[in-house]
C-alpha cells in the first residue's frame, strides 16, 4: 500500500531533449487528473513546414483506464493529421480503431493492445476514440504532423477554410487538427461499442 501513495504523492515531472533544446514541464500530481478521462498538459509547436503550412507538434497526454462494460458512444478521425502514440514507462494503451470511411463501421472495428516499447501511428483518416490503459495513469508522448493550427474561439479560420472549434471540444490557443470529423453522440449518427 505504502507504494501505492508514494505513486499518487509525486509529483510527475518530464523532460525532453529536441533539437539541443531542453522543455520541461512540470504537471500536477495524479490526484488532480482523476476527474478525467485524457489530460492534456502540452502541445509545443515544434516545427513549421514553410513551404506546406503543415506543422509538426509534440505533446504529452495522460491516459486513464476504463471499468469494463463502458460504452464507447462516439469516435473521430483527423482528415488532414497524421498522430502517434508512444506510452512511457513501460506502459500499455489500448486502441479502439475503424478503418477510413465517411462513417465508421462498428462491425470493423476493433480494439489493439500495444506497448510498452512500442507505439502506434494513425494514418489520416482512421476513426478512433482517444486510447485508454488496462489499468493506471500512463504519461503518453503524442507526436502529430499535418495541417494543426491554434484554435482562436467557436470559429478558427486557417488555411483559408473556416473551422467550427466549439469550446467544449477544443481548448482556445491549444494547437489542433482541425479538419476533423465526429461521430455518434451529440455528433450525428450512433455508435456503440461495449468495452467487455
Amino acid at each position: 500500500m505504502k507504494g501505492l501513495t508514494d505513486l499518487l504523492t509525486i509529483t510527475i515531472i518530464v523532460a525532453i531533449i529536441i533539437y539541443n533544446t531542453i522543455i520541461v514541464v512540470r504537471f500536477f500530481t495524479p490526484e488532480a487528473i482523476r476527474d478525467y478521462d485524457v489530460v492534456t498538459k502540452a502541445y509545443w509547436d515544434i516545427l513549421p513546414f514553410k513551404d506546406t503550412g503543415e506543422r509538426f507538434s509534440l505533446g504529452v497526454i495522460f491516459m486513464k483506464p476504463k471499468p469494463e462494460g463502458t460504452i464507447f458512444d462516439w469516435t473521430e478521425c483527423h482528415l488532414e493529421t497524421y498522430e502517434w502514440f508512444f506510452p512511457l514507462g513501460g506502459k500499455e494503451l489500448i486502441f479502439l480503431l475503424a478503418p477510413k470511411g465517411p462513417i465508421p463501421d462498428p462491425k470493423k472495428t476493433r480494439a489493439f493492445l500495444f506497448g510498452p516499447d512500442e507505439g502506434v501511428m494513425l494514418d489520416k483518416g482512421t476513426w478512433h476514440y482517444p486510447p485508454f490503459t488496462p489499468s493506471g495513469v500512463t504519461p503518453t508522448l503524442m507526436p502529430r504532423y499535418g495541417h494543426l493550427a491554434e484554435v482562436t474561439g467557436s470559429v478558427t479560420e486557417a488555411f483559408g477554410i473556416k473551422y467550427d472549434t466549439p469550446l467544449t471540444i477544443y481548448r482556445k490557443g491549444a494547437l489542433h487538427a482541425l479538419n476533423t470529423k465526429y461521430y455518434g453522440k451529440g455528433f450525428g449518427g450512433e455508435y456503440n461499442i461495449r468495452l467487455v
